[in-house]
C-alpha cells in the first residue's frame, strides 16, 4: 500500500477502537492489546451497529500486526461506516493530513524527551517506600470454588490491569491507599469494589453472591416441562425486548451469532429444538431486566 492509505488506514484503526470505547470497555485503549474477551466484545459491536463481521483471525492479522496490503474494500467501507462515515472513500477525504508523518515523528521525540526528563527528577527508590502487600481470596456460597474468574483492577489513570488468579486468591503489590476492583465470573452476580489498603499486608475473603437467572437459564436449556407456556412466558418477562444475544461459535473464523429475543425463547423452549445445553458465558442487567447475554452450546463427546 502506499504511504497515504498506510495512514489513512492507521487513523482508521484508532477511530474504530475510539467507537467501540464509546459503549464498550477494554483491557487497554491501545488496540494491538486487545484478545479474547475484547475481540469477541468488538465482533458483537460491529455486528450490531453495521451487521457486519470480522473474524478473530482478521483482527490479529490487520490490527494486531503490520501488514503490508490493505483489507478488502467491502470491509474497508464496513470499519468506516462503523465509525460514522458512508465508506472508505469518505474516510479518507475528510481525515487527511499532510503532516501525519512529521506530526507523529514531533510525538515521539517530545514522549521521549518527556520519559527521559521524568527518570532523572523522581528518586529510584520512591515506588518502593509505600509498597503494600494485597491478597485477596474469592469464593461462592459456602465457599464452594468459582471457575473462570476474572478480576480488573481499575487504576487512577483509568487504565485497567487483568490480575491472574491462582486457586481463587490474586496476590499483587501497590502503592496506593484504595483500590478499586471490577470482579465477574459465570453464574455469579459481578461486584464493583472499593478497599482501603491500610496494612503493609493486607488480607480478604470475598464472596460472591450466585447468579439465579443465569442458573435457571441454563437449567431450561437442559430440562424438559410439560408446561413450555408458563416457562416461555417468564423468559418473555425476564429478558429485555432490546436484549443483545449472542451465542459463542466454536468456529473461530466467524465468531459470534447475534440472536433476536423472540428466536431465542422460541428454540429454548422447543423440546426437540437444537439450542441445547448452553453455558452461559456473560450475562448484565439493566433495570432488572437482562440486556445482555452471550452463551455457547456445549459439546458432548
Amino acid at each position: 500500500m502506499n504511504e497515504k492509505d498506510y495512514i489513512a488506514f492507521e487513523k482508521l484503526k484508532k477511530a474504530v477502537a475510539q467507537t467501540f470505547l464509546k459503549e464498550n470497555s477494554a483491557l487497554s485503549d491501545d488496540y494491538s492489546l486487545w484478545k479474547g474477551a475484547d475481540i469477541i466484545r468488538f465482533q458483537e459491536d460491529l455486528l450490531h451497529k453495521v451487521k457486519g463481521r470480522v473474524s478473530e483471525k482478521w483482527f490479529y492479522t490487520y490490527f494486531k500486526n503490520q501488514n503490508e496490503k490493505l483489507p478488502r474494500i467491502d470491509i474497508l467501507n464496513l470499519l468506516s461506516q462503523y465509525t460514522g462515515y458512508q465508506n472508505w472513500a469518505d474516510f479518507k477525504t475528510r481525515n487527511q493530513t499532510e503532516d501525519s508523518k512529521i506530526f507523529a515523528r514531533k510525538w515521539l521525540w517530545s514522549s521521549l524527551i518527556v520519559t527521559s526528563f521524568l527518570l532523572l527528577i523522581v528518586p529510584k527508590n520512591i515506588l518502593k517506600s509505600n509498597s503494600k502487600q494485597v491478597r485477596l481470596c474469592f469464593y461462592g456460597g459456602d465457599h464452594h470454588k468459582i471457575n473462570d474468574l476474572q478480576v480488573v483492577w481499575l487504576l487512577p489513570d483509568e487504565s485497567e490491569k487483568i490480575l491472574k488468579t491462582k486457586q481463587q486468591c490474586v496476590r499483587f503489590q501497590t502503592n496506593l491507599d484504595e483500590i478499586q476492583l471490577r470482579i465477574a465470573a459465570p453464574y455469579y452476580v459481578g461486584k464493583l469494589i472499593k478497599r482501603k489498603i491500610n496494612t503493609d499486608q493486607y488480607k480478604e475473603e470475598i464472596y460472591l453472591r450466585p447468579d439465579l437467572i443465569a442458573l435457571l437459564l441454563q437449567h431450561y436449556s437442559q430440562s424438559d416441562t410439560d408446561n413450555w407456556q408458563k416457562r416461555r412466558q417468564w423468559l418473555q418477562h425476564i429478558i429485555a425486548d432490546d436484549a443483545m444475544i449472542f451465542q459463542q461459535l466454536s468456529d473461530q473464523n466467524h465468531g459470534i451469532e447475534l440472536f433476536a429475543k423472540n428466536d431465542f425463547i422460541a428454540q429454548l423452549c422447543i423440546p426437540t429444538g437444537w439450542l441445547k445445553n448452553i453455558d452461559i458465558l456473560e450475562i448484565t442487567y439493566k433495570n432488572g431486566k437482562v440486556n445482555r447475554l452471550r452463551f455457547k452450546i456445549k459439546t458432548t463427546r
